[in-house]
């Protein structure tokens, strides 16, 4: 059977020169190489990118207004290609209002589910509260005995002049009827008759007819008496008994993230408080009172979310719901095969582990599958347990073998070698990459010498390491349990994915440890905390996103873009222009460019579909005016300089001493393939933790200090590994202690000691 591609030629991207790559269609390909190779620029900014912009070549003349504006990638050849859905690795943006269950969408579905078959009860008496109808007075006086008269009416305030115009002669009061215009009547409220009947002479018209003016004459509301006994009925949702009202039943109602659903004492967050408390109003619950009455099969909205997942149970639906409940069970079916069904629905998102919120991500697209589709990830499984990963991959191979064609950026040797097809990039990062050194089947890619990936696909035995003595140990107490951590060491924090090793050491020992020495810290704890060697100064190197704003690069959060402009400010061009360094920046007004706001870039509303990035049309971004581009360094604009890798800077700046000194950390924890003006956002999260590692040990004299990581292999090659490994060993030496989350084999079989957390 012959095996059609998607296929591109020439392509000149970044660092890629001219390469020709072929993805077999519905085939699962994995392209690999070093950070820096030239995987996301081939993946996501030319096969994705030119499958998006293609895709919106069929929508409306509002969309392809835009098409022109888009970055085409540069090639000789793109093929034919098929609508495609990406799934990158930057975090998710959450609120304080996100859980597993709005995520993952479930929430949305329940929503729907809630407000049509949802039943309100009473918040006084718990009786059920719903809309009566037509039909519900029709059942009633189906219930009464044959020959039985009763009145229809409505509660209604007196007006005689105005009910005697409408056609109304009649009133029941305190067990009389009185005619209007002739009896003295009550003050106050009384009930209007509409009709006279009696059960067994009843017309079903005639009794239709009355109850609807009834109801829409009282307002909703109706009356009937018989033998002075009045029952009530209600189209609005009102208590029987109590005559509480309450709101309606829509998906608004079920909503934390609206007023109209969510709690008013937490906003829907289920804490109050700056060191935050469980609101006492929902007791953490997130829904308002209203809310939480309203039970589908016995149980509130809630109640579901605080459910396991793997005890979720939505089947037998009535007709009406066959549709939404199957979204839901296939949502929840894919969370189970992941590995996450001990999790429940209401489980606030910034409390999961990195491994469990990349599980949870991945149901938007695995939960209801395309079929004839472009798929293509990066890196499914970062920061996965092996058991964890193995999971993705089985969900991967589903997503293949209904027709779809895969596209995945990954490191991992057992997904590369079980993979259809792959395409190798190197051999090294930035200007060392940018080619193509293998695409084939996988079995080929070990006899390429030239590639670096091929050398650690085989099971070679991992050098002997022999443990380090510890110069201190560290005390933790949490309570429960006792921790020891040996200082002076490496000392890595393992376990399957979920099982509290992030917990451990961001939220108990972090907090513990910056309490003793004076340090803020966003978590507080009760942990106690003894030690018996002396620390200068405890540094968390966590996941979270290192930008504040868009303009954000390794330039500017090294504390080197200041002093990169003051070099251009001191150039003669520049005083003859009469710009000082401040003209430099593309932060503020003066020399940036005002089109784009110094971001070289626009964003594009595409209304109903996500927001498009173009590049600005005025500076072609460049980020900056022309005439702060004329002003050169040794040939280069500020623009150039801020598109030159850290290698390069290095080179370049070999006369500016401070510079170059901060740079060669950068060197040193293996990022020379970033580009000083990358944004920050674009970085993955070991990338975000190596350049934390660099800012501090840039600026850092203190010797003794603990440095908390937290899984900072996530995005690296092996051999990305092996350079973030001797750039630990170097701190080791210098005299710091290291503990580091993780679960890389190769980062264990370093360790000096190992605390499996469960």
């Amino acid at each position: 059977m012959t095996t059609e591609f998607l296929t591109l030629r020439g392509l000149r991207l970044h660092n890629l020169r001219g390469v020709d790559v072929q993805f077999p269609l519905g085939q699962l390909t994995v392209v690999s190489g070093v950070s820096g190779a030239g995987k996301t620029s081939l993946v996501f900014d030319a096969l994705y990118a030119e499958a998006q912009r293609r895709y919106l070549q069929s929508f409306s003349v509002y969309t392809r207004q835009f098409l022109e504006r888009f970055d085409q990638p540069d090639a000789d050849e793109i093929g034919d290609l098929p609508p495609a859905v990406a799934f990158d690795r930057r975090p998710l943006q959450a609120g304080p209002r996100a859980t597993l269950g709005s995520v993952a969408e479930i929430f949305d579905y329940l929503r729907l589910i809630f407000a049509r078959a949802g039943v309100m009860h009473c918040l006084k008496c718990g009786q059920p509260v719903r809309p009566q109808r037509t039909s519900d007075v029709l059942e009633h006086i189906r219930t009464l005995a044959t020959g039985t008269r009763f009145l229809l009416g409505f509660p209604a305030e007196l007006d005689e002049k105005s009910l005697l115009e409408e056609g109304f002669v009649r009133v029941w009061s305190d067990g009389q009827v009185l005619r209007l215009g002739q009896d003295a009547l009550p003050p106050g409220k009384t009930l209007v008759i509409v009709d006279r009947l009696e059960v067994g002479k009843l017309d079903e018209l005639r009794l239709s007819e009355a109850a609807e003016t009834a109801f829409a004459r009282g307002q909703d509301r109706l009356a009937i008496v018989v033998e002075n006994v009045v029952t009530s009925f209600d189209r609005r949702r009102v208590c029987p008994r109590c005559e509480l009202p309450y709101p309606p039943l829509e998906p608004r109602l079920f909503d934390v993230g609206d007023p109209a659903g969510a709690c008013p004492t937490c906003h829907g967050t289920g804490a109050v408080g700056k060191i935050p408390a469980v609101c006492p109003a929902c007791h953490g619950l997130r829904w308002n009172d209203a809310a939480r009455t309203v039970r589908y099969r016995g149980q509130s909205i809630a109640d579901l979310a605080q459910t396991r997942l793997d005890q979720l149970r939505f089947e037998d639906e009535p007709p009406e719901l066959t549709q939404i409940a199957e979204q839901i069970r296939l949502r929840l079916a894919f969370l189970i095969d992941v590995g996450v069904g001990n999790l429940s629905l209401g489980r606030a998102w910034e409390t999961l582990s990195s491994g469990e919120q990349q599980r949870v991500r991945l149901t938007r697209l695995f939960a209801a599958p395309l079929h004839g589709a472009l798929y293509v990830f990066e890196e499914p499984s970062a920061g996965l347990d092996p058991d964890s990963a193995q999971r993705i991959w089985r969900q991967l191979e589903k997503l293949r073998d209904a027709g779809n064609t895969l596209v995945v950026i990954e490191h991992r040797p057992g997904w590369i070698a079980a993979a259809d097809w792959v395409v190798d990039l190197g051999p090294g990062a930035g200007e060392e990459g940018g080619r193509v050194v293998y695409q084939g089947p996988p079995s080929g890619l070990a006899d390429v010498k030239e590639s670096v990936t091929a050398t650690f696909l085989g099971d070679e035995e991992t050098e002997p390491h022999t443990p380090r003595k510890p110069n201190g140990l560290l005390y933790l107490h949490d309570g429960e349990r006792a921790y020891e951590f040996p200082l002076g060491v490496l000392c890595v924090v393992a376990g399957p994915s979920g099982s509290g090793k992030t917990t451990l050491v961001r939220r108990k020992l972090y907090p513990a440890l910056a309490q003793r020495l004076g340090k803020k810290s966003a978590e507080t704890t009760t942990c106690t905390l003894q030690t018996t060697a002396r620390l200068e100064d405890v540094v968390l190197m966590d996941q979270e996103p290192l930008a504040r704003t868009a303009r954000s690069n390794p330039a500017t959060y090294l504390k080197i873009f200041d002093d990169i402009r003051a070099v251009f400010a001191e150039t003669s061009e520049a005083r003859l222009r009469n710009l000082d360094a401040g003209a430099f920046s593309f932060n503020q007004p003066g020399g940036r460019c005002e089109a784009c706001q110094g971001q070289g870039t626009l964003s594009v509303d595409m209304q109903f579909l996500a927001d498009v990035a173009m590049t600005c049309p005025e500076c072609l971004g460049s980020r900056f005016q022309a005439n702060i581009l004329a002003v050169k360094v040794r040939g280069l604009s500020i623009a150039e300089v801020l598109d030159l890798t850290v290698r390069e800077a290095f080179r370049f700046f070999r006369a500016q001493r401070a510079l170059e000194r901060r740079l060669k950390w950068l060197l040193d924890v293996g990022l020379e393939y970033l580009r000083l003006g990358q944004p920050l956002e674009t970085l993955s999260g070991g990338e975000a933790q190596r350049l934390k590692l660099a800012a501090h040990l840039a600026v850092s004299r203190k010797a003794g200090c603990l440095f908390l990581l937290l899984k900072p292999t996530i995005g690296l090659h092996p051999q990305d590994v092996v350079q973030l490994l001797n750039c630990l060993e170097r701190l080791l030496e210098m005299g710091h202690s290291l503990i580091v989350v993780e679960s890389s084999p190769m980062v264990l079989a370093r360790a000096d000691r190992v605390i499996e957390a469960n």
